[in-house]
């Protein structure tokens, strides 16, 4: 409900909201922000008249622009501190792009991301030099600093303006409320580039899912540049697993190799970048055995783990021990280890909110497994097949001479799942289950 009333005695209108019978929301992780579901009031600043005279704020988004501008368009930053440390970086790389890209992964690993928004600092990024001196800054401070480096090789680099999906509102509001979050934006031979250095390990000209298809202000002097990061699908989320295996005993044995792209990669990096150089190694293994006792890995390498800008990949040999059973002349064989969603469903009773991926999925498995000579193939599993707007699931056990092929996709191509689909993804999530739990039988000719 919304009242006014006149207080005489501060000679002011009063404006009173009022919200009734609205339950408590229990917080649910992996929802939607707040203001895409919450009731509540957004306040806009448009203007005012004091004593007659018109005080613009923020009616229009180039009033919000031109404020925005006027609080970065004198940085007083310490340009030679700069520029000496944007050459030594790029010492010896000749190509325009690989000293972008020098810039770009330098951030990454050496300026460290806090947020401290006080009063003004939660809008004015922080003098380039004194981000480099410190070696941490905020969203801005970082954006700032990225693109001081660049302007010092002589780039055109700009600030950018952008609210995350984390905000259901875009630049039709003109309002400090719809956006949370400041990159930096390269523009080169026609094209523009959008380096957020906050994304630690993603790779150039590559998007978060957070920023992806979001309206964004690019600086242009005393006007803007109004235009959207691009959007990626799931496709740029490369999860791939391929693998050759026989039997031994009751295990799986033989050669595996893996690649991630996008933020696959991006996630694997930062874990492996929030511990301990010398036990990195052992981590990424029990990541690749899903931690199970069962799973031994040997000859292990990788790609290089400091190269943000390819693929990673691995290749390894896996013994997996006890997924082979036999009882008579029948052999029994699991072939997925990883069961991938075997066990996300969700309970339609007590969650309210949809849920919201963290980004795009597109997880891709192959095993060829070798059949004995004396054996024949006589049960495989029923394939499954589900495909809608949202998400796709498959998986199959196809024979050929002498070998099995399990083929596996996990894809979620829409990261908002709405509450009105959940039992429809239980329902898919038990097919996809079931498939599991039936496991390849082998019968001795």
């Amino acid at each position: 409900k919304k009242s006014t009333s006149y207080n005489s005695r501060k000679d002011a209108d009063e404006i009173v909201y009022t919200l009734e019978h609205c339950p408590g929301r229990k917080s649910e992780k992996y929802s939607p922000g707040p203001t895409y579901v919450e009731p509540h009031l957004l306040v806009l600043c448009k203007s005012a008249e004091p004593e007659g005279n018109k005080i613009s704020y923020f009616g229009t988004l180039n009033d919000l622009y031109a404020w925005y501008h006027s609080i970065t368009s004198n940085p007083e930053n310490n340009t030679a501190v700069i520029k000496a440390k944007a050459e030594e970086i790029t010492a010896g790389v000749t190509g325009d792009l690989e000293k972008v890209k020098k810039i770009f992964y330098w951030m990454h690993d050496n300026i460290r991301y806090i947020a401290f928004e006080d009063g003004l600092a939660g809008f004015k990024p922080q003098k380039a030099d004194e981000v480099l001196r410190k070696k941490y800054g905020d969203c801005k401070g970082m954006a700032h600093l990225t693109k001081e480096f660049l302007k010092a090789l002589g780039f055109d680099a700009r600030l950018c303006w952008i609210g995350t999906n984390h905000i259901a509102y875009d630049y039709s509001t003109p309002s400090l409320a719809v956006d949370n979050h400041m990159i930096a934006a390269l523009i080169y031979q026609g094209k523009t580039y959008f380096l957020d250095a906050t994304e630690n390990y993603i790779g150039f000209n590559e998007y978060a899912e957070r920023i992806q298809g979001r309206q964004v202000l690019i600086e242009d002097g005393e006007k803007f540049i109004f235009t959207k990061v691009p959007s990626t699908t799931y496709q740029q989320n490369l999860d791939l697993e391929k693998s050759v295996m026989t039997i031994n005993g009751a295990a799986l044995e033989g050669t595996v190799t893996r690649e991630w792209k996008g933020e696959e990669k991006e996630n694997i990096f930062a874990s492996l970048n929030s511990i301990k150089k010398e036990n990195s190694r052992d981590a990424f293994i029990r990541y690749l055995s899903n931690g199970s006792n069962n799973i031994s890995i040997a000859d292990f390498t990788t790609s290089s783990l400091t190269d943000y800008d390819k693929p990673l990949s691995a290749s390894y040999k896996l013994k997996n021990n006890n997924a082979v059973s036999a009882f008579g002349n029948e052999m029994y064989i699991d072939i997925d280890a990883r069961k991938d969603l075997s066990d996300f469903t969700f309970d339609i009773n007590t969650r309210n909110m949809d849920y919201l991926f963290t980004y795009k999925l597109n997880t891709q498995v192959e095993v060829q497994l070798a059949v004995p000579a004396d054996y024949n193939v006589t049960t495989i599993p029923q394939p499954v097949d589900v495909k809608n707007d949202d998400y796709e699931f498959f998986a199959s056990v196809t024979k050929s001479t002498n070998k099995l092929v399990y083929s596996k996709r996990i894809i979620v191509k829409n990261i908002r799942l709405s509450k009105a689909r959940f039992q429809q993804w239980n329902k898919d999530i038990e097919k996809l289950k079931a498939f599991y739990n039936e496991q390849v039988v082998l019968t001795k000719k």
